[in-house]
């Protein structure tokens, strides 16, 4: 389907809106100039953990900053003071920055002689290199940062809101090109007759029999929570997903203290109700987990992303070519066919429609990769 074309009055609007956010940005950047002349000289290193409009919540690491970074911003730079592990600073954002989000890691400076009341307290200065990222569409049609640094990606679904294929076969394709793991969690199974979860493990299955592993669990009963906590032991790992499928429900049994706020579904759309509205890196660790499952984290960190929800999640930014990558039994079956630009519809010796004839895979992932493609159009 083509993207629809907006009107020239459309185009002016979101033009105004964007010069009006330019220039918030800038004044909000002249004031931080002012600032700049009190930054100190060390350097320090951080994890991004919220984001917050124009400031940041940094938590500030005891690990030095590396050579290679130092040398980017300023020679022989070092670090001579160590600050207090997990202490969170309210950092502002330097203007030639690209945006930054939840699990980055940056390199800071604190600025010196600044009120009692103020809450900025120091500036980013550098972004270091990401080993992932994971974006989205705005309203412009511009990809955005949702995460970064991440080892795996929970995919959240439930029966209510109904479970979405298709939206699932759109994660995974962002998680097979983004190089992260992604698993299928199905919330919510305390809530199911029978039958009901007879037929979600059915629809599920599909994507078991390829590969990815697949949790069931219930924030309310606690049903498969130690599960869940063995899967995201030692990892950083994202919730992503439609909103009311109960990311926040996993992560306030996760982390009581945590305190989320839970929406629920509406009764005349069937859709979820946005609860949140930013990003936020969470830790589990042995202080943090209850004492029926301390015996499941190992010393190692595990970090929980929280992102807000979406209802639909676009793939614009990737070309066709790149589409059959996110789905890995049919790239297996690809390379069997004999025209290296067959479209996998009617093509002989198609090796995709060979592997469906002998069901090797299966006619649903087959048209979630088609529909797929013909969204770029």
């Amino acid at each position: 389907m083509a993207k629809r074309k907006l009107s020239r009055r459309q185009q002016w609007r979101i033009n105004k809106i964007q010069d009006e956010r330019l220039c918030r940005a800038n004044n909000k950047q002249s004031q931080l100039n002012k600032k700049f002349k009190q930054l100190k000289e060390t350097l320090y290193q951080g994890i991004v953990v919220s984001h917050f409009g124009a400031t940041l919540d940094i938590e500030s690491v005891e690990t030095a900053v590396s050579d290679t970074i130092a040398a980017d911003i300023a020679a022989d730079i070092a670090a001579d003071k160590a600050l207090d592990k997990r202490q969170l600073i309210r950092c502002a954002l330097r203007q030639n920055i690209d945006a930054i989000v939840c699990g980055d890691r940056v390199v800071w400076q604190q600025i010196d002689n600044l009120p009692e009341d103020e809450l900025v307290q120091g500036v980013i200065t550098a972004l270091e290199p990401r080993t992932n990222v994971l974006a989205r569409p705005d309203f412009t049609s511009q990809m955005k940062p949702v995460a970064a640094n991440i080892d795996q990606m929970l995919i959240v679904t439930s029966h209510v809101p109904e479970l979405n294929e298709g939206l699932v076969d759109r994660y995974l394709v962002a998680a097979e090109l983004s190089h992260i793991q992604p698993v299928l969690l199905l919330n919510k199974i305390d809530t199911l007759s029978t039958q009901q979860r007879e037929t979600l493990e059915q629809r599920i299955r599909v994507y078991q029999n390829i590969g990815y592993p697949v949790l069931y669990t219930s924030a309310k009963s606690q049903y498969g929570m130690e599960s869940l906590y063995k899967q995201l032991e030692t990892k950083t790992s994202v919730f992503v997903g439609q909103s009311g499928v109960g990311k926040s429900s996993l992560i306030n049994a996760l982390l009581p203290e945590a305190g989320i706020k839970e929406g629920e579904v509406s009764k005349t759309t069937n859709k979820g109700i946005h609860t949140t509205s930013i990003s936020r890196l969470y830790h589990l660790n042995n202080e943090s987990c209850s004492a029926d499952h301390k015996h499941l984290n190992s010393s190692n960190e595990s970090n929980l992303i929280d992102s807000p929800g979406v209802r639909e999640f676009g793939l614009w930014d990737i070309s066709k070519e790149d589409v059959i990558h996110g789905f890995i039994e049919l790239q297996h079956y690809s390379r069997n066919c004999y025209f290296r630009d067959c479209k996998h519809l009617n093509e002989p010796n198609c090796g995709l429609l060979q592997a469906l004839e002998e069901n090797k895979i299966t006619r649903q992932r087959l048209d979630s990769y088609h529909r797929i493609i013909d969204s770029l159009e």
